[in-house]
């Protein structure tokens, strides 16, 4: 299992700023990864994003969930948000296609999207996903 934390590099550049894998076998922290961690409340605000602005309707400070499966052929292009995602993919893989890359998310693994530009792609064998949103301000 593998979690994936989201920022902005130097440039502006939606990047991965934190990666943390928990292995099976380690006991050292009760076999747990920590590893986002807002900051404030209400959340601060996002990066300015160069992507479509998608309102997802979350009142700051506030949370909602979907579950979503897609198909194979299942693609959403480069778009940010006023929340922070946290995103755990249950079944199939999914692509997190960030400035820097595309990164493969397995079944078991997770994503802390700080509505940073970012995209998706569904796996071959597509992908169910659960999303918590947490609602932020919109940049100054």
């Amino acid at each position: 299992m593998r979690q994936i934390v989201t920022g902005i590099d130097a440039d502006g550049r939606s990047c991965v700023v934190g990666e943390f894998n928990l292995d099976s076998n380690d006991r050292t922290r009760g076999g747990r990864v920590d590893g986002f961690l807002s900051g404030s409340n209400p959340a601060p605000p996002r990066p300015p994003g160069r992507g479509e602005y998608v309102d997802l309707e979350v009142p700051v400070g506030q949370t909602k969930t979907l579950l979503a499966k897609w198909a194979s052929d299942f693609s959403y292009g480069m778009h940010h948000t006023d929340t922070i995602d946290f995103d755990h993919v249950v079944d199939g893989s999914a692509v997190l296609i960030l400035d820097d890359g595309r990164h493969v998310l397995e079944a078991g693994d997770s994503a802390i999207v700080t509505g940073v530009d970012h995209g998706w792609e569904a796996g071959p064998d597509g992908a169910a996903i659960a999303f918590v949103f947490l609602g932020t301000p919109p940049p100054d």
